[in-house]
């Protein structure tokens, strides 16, 4: 080959190189480090994720999420207010070809509340969740997984009660188009308060679904909405949660994400909530 037919073939290659669309999302439903879909986020007020949707493909990594809270009720009787802001710190680490372990914290909580003038604020540390992951063999366009939570006891901000709970659920993940991916789940919770010789328990459901566009690879948005609801030990609504969401793959396998609930209808009376997140996937 002449130098000239040599130049020719490697610029030809270079274009071509060039003008390939790089890939939306990984082949396969779990998303790969350079993808943004790669929901859901965990949401709520609920403490160091208990109750939320987690991801149905195990993977290893770990964040740290920021989360405000707002609830105001300005009117009477009510006259109240308050006002939280927290630092949630999260890890997940494969054991095995399709099981993983994740461990969440409370690292540091503030708390704000007026009520009728008189005010009062703290700070508090934990309490941790564990949570066991076993993913599940579907079908090879869907991702599925079953996990069980503890709501560990170790919590600064209780003094004469103690806080746990178990949770069981599962979630999937199914891309629906080169740009689309549908993430949900659902869950059973039984958070128990043991304090003065009795212990209050109760069972609430929750279930999240949420749809991802990604207008590149790196970047994505979604929408949904969570639910939550207590059948025992008495029947009613806790919430009704639209979300928007954002996630960025940035350099190095980092990445950042952000997400904005506004409950809507329920028993918890919270306003707003939003969380930033920063995370790495070694």
């Amino acid at each position: 080959m002449t130098g000239g037919t040599r130049a020719l073939a490697i610029t030809a290659l270079s274009v071509a190189a060039l003008g390939s669309p790089a890939p939306v999302r990984a082949a396969g439903p779990c998303p790969e480090v350079w993808e943004g879909a790669a929901g859901p986020l965990p949401g709520g007020v609920g403490p160091a994720d208990f109750g939320t949707t987690p991801e149905a493909c195990g993977s290893s990594d770990m964040s740290a999420r920021v989360r405000g809270t707002l609830l105001v009720a300005p009117s009477m009787p009510d006259y109240f207010g308050s006002a939280t802001g927290a630092v949630l710190l999260r890890m997940r680490k494969p054991i095995a070809a399709s099981s993983w372990l994740s461990v969440a914290f409370d690292a540091l909580t503030y708390r704000y509340v007026n009520n009728a003038g008189l005010a009062s604020s703290a700070f508090s540390l934990g309490p941790p969740t564990v949570a066991y992951h076993q993913g599940l063999s579907v079908s090879p366009a869907l991702a599925a997984a079953v996990h069980v939570r503890a709501l560990l006891p170790l919590d600064t901000a209780r003094a004469n009660s103690i806080a746990t709970g178990l949770e069981i659920g599962g979630s999937l993940r199914a891309p629906l188009a080169a740009r689309w991916v549908l993430d949900g789940g659902a869950a059973l919770a039984a958070p128990a308060e043991i304090g003065g010789g009795q212990v209050h328990a109760r069972f609430t459901p929750v279930a999240l679904a949420e749809l991802w566009y990604a207008p590149r690879a790196p970047l994505a948005v979604a929408a949904g909405g969570m639910v939550e609801a207590q059948i025992a030990p008495t029947v009613a609504v806790g919430t009704v949660v639209p979300r928007l969401a954002v996630r960025a793959a940035l350099r190095s396998r980092f990445w950042l994400a952000g997400l904005l609930e506004v409950p809507v209808a329920g028993s918890d009376r919270t306003d707003l909530v939003a969380s930033l997140f920063l995370g790495y996937s070694p």
